[in-house]
């Protein structure tokens, strides 16, 4: 059928007609339609229809079948295949065995048998044989806690089998067997022929999660741990408070909670705390908590006035940063953070100690009379609350993380050993700078995950080079890895989740993967596969790149 189009062009009168024959375009010239304009035209209708926009139908794209995200490090294929009966195959340990090592073993033998219902299916397949037997190596004894320095070494092989030596490994190492596994049309699942030896870039992998600004509920948050052991990602680092609500439901100061909370319900109870860290710990994933001190407290306030800074002149009315020069602010800390430290076993806590605004302190009069009979000025006021908060945080147990400005604008404090530096603005020069002074840091800029755009997203973080700034290699090695954040002002529970996937999992390759594997050309297709894979098992991915299956 031929169709006619008229319009006015340059105030020209234009008319030309077009009718699609064996799927080409034929374009028929008519009176008043300009010769540039003609090839104008037609480059449109070839161009859109060699990329599929017009012409063409199904998927924009075609995902890849078996391919594993993060890319390992090392894979060597024969080009051959096995197969596996998704109901009749067992996942057996053949050497040391313990209860995180069977909970693994259930749950991807769970996984897998899910597979069968992907949404992306390999072509039917000549086959070596069939698997029946998929063996689980642990070399060494199980360690209860993952921890900075876990080994999460393993290897693969197409024909069923997992080594390593660290129940961490074993983890990432049931990933990757689970992710290699593609359903054919006869209802088995196909795996490559392969070897596979992989171990992370980076031994810090992490995702940072605000849920003070909007109260994000247990069940999202593990949600958000399951799509994170997906992706190889280690750590969550939970910011529960903020100035805007004082989410952690304490047993000890259960006043922070009632008046600092936006209700009474959008509260983590202990035991919350305790299911979310043991949760986290199945998978590997360590559970980092933040309480940022000593600004963004005003939720405390909002019940211990008595250890804030009053504020006077233009912020009168205001409450400002803790009081560093009462000794009951640090009492009252010290026990707040004892009943943390029950609760969250891992080895470090982030302080915060972020956009700390002096201007209270500096206009408080009892401050102001404190450092006057001590002989002080303002400038000590933050080493005054660091040296001593910090101190006792040693005490409890902890080594401590910070956001930048603690270790770029207080200079002369003398931070505990291992403390880590969260490097989040301008971090070419931040990042050259704190290693330079050997301190090991984290990168985030960039990594911002609610700065929302349109379409397949993903790349602009993909592109991200946490080394990328000028240095030794000596100052490079205090890099530990980086962490993807999630702060909510724009984020509450019903778009954390797309929010988050598949874009973090652009972050999690390149925290895991050498730095020279892929481009963003050859990761479009294992990421839409990725995914595929994500939403089949439960994660409310949004579409990595444009239309197709998922």
């Amino acid at each position: 059928m031929m169709t006619t189009f008229r319009f006015h062009w340059n105030h020209l009168p234009i008319s030309f007609a077009f009718q699609v024959v064996n799927m080409k375009v034929i374009i028929t010239y008519m009176p008043g339609l300009k010769a540039n304009f003609l090839i104008l035209l037609w480059s449109i209708f070839i161009s859109g229809s060699q990329g599929g926009h017009y012409l063409s139908y199904g998927p924009d794209l075609k995902p890849a079948q078996g391919s594993v995200w993060p890319k390992p490090w090392w894979q060597d294929d024969t080009g051959r295949y096995f197969s596996v009966d998704p109901e009749n195959f067992r996942l057996v340990a053949v050497n040391k065995n313990c209860p995180l090592l069977q909970d693994a073993m259930a749950r991807y033998t769970k996984v897998i048998r899910q597979s069968a219902q992907g949404y992306v299916k390999a072509p039917q397949t000549a086959v070596i044989r069939k698997i029946q037997q998929l063996s689980v190596n642990l070399t060494q004894a199980c360690e209860t806690l993952p921890h900075l320095n876990m080994d999460e070494t393993y290897y693969v092989w197409g024909d069923g089998r997992v080594i390593a030596n660290s129940i961490w490994g074993i983890f990432r190492g049931l990933e990757t067997l689970s992710q290699l596994l593609v359903p054919m049309p006869n209802g088995l699942l196909r795996i490559p022929e392969t070897e596979i030896y992989d171990e992370p870039r980076f031994k810090y992998r992490g995702l940072m999660l605000d849920s003070a600004r909007h109260f994000i509920s247990k069940g999202k948050i593990l949600q958000l741990l399951e799509g994170m052991a997906f992706n190889k990602l280690n750590v969550f680092h939970w910011h529960l408070s903020d100035d805007s609500a004082f989410t952690f439901n304490s047993t000890t100061y259960p006043e922070l909670s009632l008046k600092g909370a936006y209700r009474r319900e959008m509260t983590y109870s202990p035991a919350e705390v305790k299911e979310i860290v043991e949760f986290a710990r199945k998978r590997g994933i360590r559970v980092i908590a933040e309480f940022d001190t000593p600004a963004h407290t005003a939720s405390w306030g909002a019940s211990h006035p008595e250890i804030m800074t009053k504020c006077a002149g233009k912020y009168a009315g205001q409450l400002g940063p803790f009081n560093p020069t009462k000794d009951s602010t640090f009492t009252f800390l010290n026990k707040f953070f004892s009943e943390i430290r029950n609760l969250f076993p891992d080895r470090y806590l982030h302080l915060g100690v972020d956009e700390v605004n002096p201007s209270c302190w500096e206009g408080n009069s009892e401050i102001q009379k404190y450092l006057t009979s001590k002989k002080l000025d303002n400038g000590v006021l933050p080493y005054l609350y660091l040296e001593r908060f910090t101190a006792d945080i040693s005490t409890l147990g902890w080594k401590q993380m910070v956001w930048q400005e603690a270790m770029t604008e207080y200079p002369y404090m003398k931070w505990p050993t291992g403390t880590i530096g969260q490097v989040w603005f301008d971090f070419k020069n931040v990042s050259r700078d704190l290693t330079a002074r050997k301190f090991d840091i984290i990168h985030s800029q960039d990594w911002y995950m609610y700065v929302l755009s349109t379409g397949g997203d993903w790349e602009k973080f993909y592109k991200v080079e946490p080394l990328d700034f000028e240095g030794s290699d000596v100052q490079k090695k205090h890099v530990l890895g980086g962490e993807a954040c999630l702060w909510s002002e724009y984020i509450n529970e019903y778009n954390v989740m797309p929010t988050t996937f598949p874009r973090v999992s652009a972050v999690a390759e390149r925290l895991w993967s050498e730095r020279e594997h892929g481009s963003t050309e050859e990761a479009t297709p294992r990421i839409e596969e990725h995914n595929c894979r994500m939403i089949y098992r439960g994660i409310e991915a949004r579409p990595a790149n444009s239309f197709g299956l998922c």
